[in-house]
């Protein structure tokens, strides 16, 4: 049966058919390299990537069957919202092949929250919309992993379709990354909405700034700084309203931002940790204190994100602050899904789409 489908795929020379058979005939986890060059070179797609359709159930037990490969899928007619997930700090370039599994759970480590608000029609989205999931490995490079968002997005959908993103963190570069490939087509994508995402870098990803802080925090930015990922994270000086860190730059984000033609579609939002109150981990209020009590200090942060970063500068079409909320809570990810807060921060992200971006 594998065979007769790797001679289909072969005969009609689709990328996904071509993924297929390359995976199945011929890949090891050794050959990893081998293929980021090939979906780098769009001939079949990275491994480590993939574009979920998510299938509503009834229980908050969500299981693996409600996330479906989209590419086995026809699109409806409703708009799409996709969610786009953060960094995880565990990956390397150097592992295997990221399993269907870990996919999945990349994505739930993020959203899950956010899933079941779809799933149980909060504010009538399920009505209205669609629900794509797109997951890819963050040790890898922001223009790396957009540029293969680019690629599933014009496999998936037409630039006539009504397409929404939700991004959380690192998602919301990826997604800005994917907006200024060379292969990008205009109008796919009609709006987005970053939840933390640090459009003009983290101080915690910049070795200067981490320098003259504990040992203990100092090896966390080293970590951190050891894949291409997550130097991407780092400080940029460069942007309307940045505090300046000495010595620290960012070239790759400064690309990105630099005549950006789309901020227009971008709505931003920000969590403020007030006197560094609210986190529900002890990692961000310290990381909320290490900030406010650095130099220069930025007050105003969910604990990893300062907020005129997450505003992009106010470059963007609307930016909010949600107060109260560290740097998970901000992709919904309460430790209660009931709660209160989470819910209609959910909602309110939800609205916001739809008064700026639907008729």
């Amino acid at each position: 049966m594998k065979r007769i489908f790797s001679f289909l795929c072969i005969l009609f020379l689709t990328n996904g058919c071509l993924y297929y058979v390359w995976k199945k005939e011929f890949a090891t986890e050794e050959r990893n390299n081998e293929a980021l060059t090939l979906s780098l070179l769009n001939v079949i797609q990275n491994p480590n990537q993939e574009l979920f359709s998510f299938t509503p159930a009834l229980s908050r037990d969500l299981a693996d069957w409600q996330y479906q490969e989209s590419s086995l899928f026809q699109s409806g007619e409703k708009p799409k919202l996709i969610y786009i997930h953060g960094w995880n700090p565990i990956e390397r370039d150097s592992d295997p092949f990221t399993s269907r599994s870990r996919k999945i759970l990349n994505i739930q480590g993020t959203f899950k929250n956010g899933i079941i608000y779809f799933q149980e029609n909060l504010s009538g989205v399920k009505d209205q919309f669609e629900l794509y999931l797109f997951t890819y490995r963050t040790s890898n490079g922001i223009i790396f992993n957009g540029e293969g968002f680019n690629d599933f997005l014009n496999r998936k959908f037409k630039p006539t379709d009504k397409v929404f993103v939700i991004a959380h963190s690192m998602g919301g570069l990826v997604t800005r990354a994917a907006m200024k490939s060379n292969r990008y087509q205009k109008d796919m994508i009609d709006g987005v909405a970053t939840l933390a995402s640090p459009i003009f870098g983290s101080p915690f990803a910049s070795k200067q700034y981490m320098s003259n802080n504990s040992t203990f925090v100092t090896e966390i930015t080293g970590f951190l700084l050891e894949t291409q990922g997550g130097s991407d994270l780092t400080h940029t000086n460069t942007g309307l309203g940045q505090s300046t860190i000495s010595g620290s730059t960012n070239l790759v984000l400064d690309v990105l931002n630099q005549d950006f033609p789309y901020n227009a579609k971008f709505l931003t939002f920000s969590g403020v940790l007030t006197s560094c109150n609210g986190a529900e981990t002890f990692y961000y209020r310290t990381g909320c204190q290490i900030l406010a009590q650095s130099s220069p200090s930025f007050p105003f942060n969910d604990g990893i994100v300062p907020e005129n970063s997450a505003w992009m500068g106010a470059s963007g079409s609307k930016r909010f602050q949600i107060n109260g909320f560290d740097h998970s809570m901000m992709a919904f990810q309460t430790t209660n899904v009931d709660d209160a807060n989470a819910k209609a921060y959910y909602e309110q992200v939800i609205r916001e789409i739809r008064s700026s971006f639907l008729p």
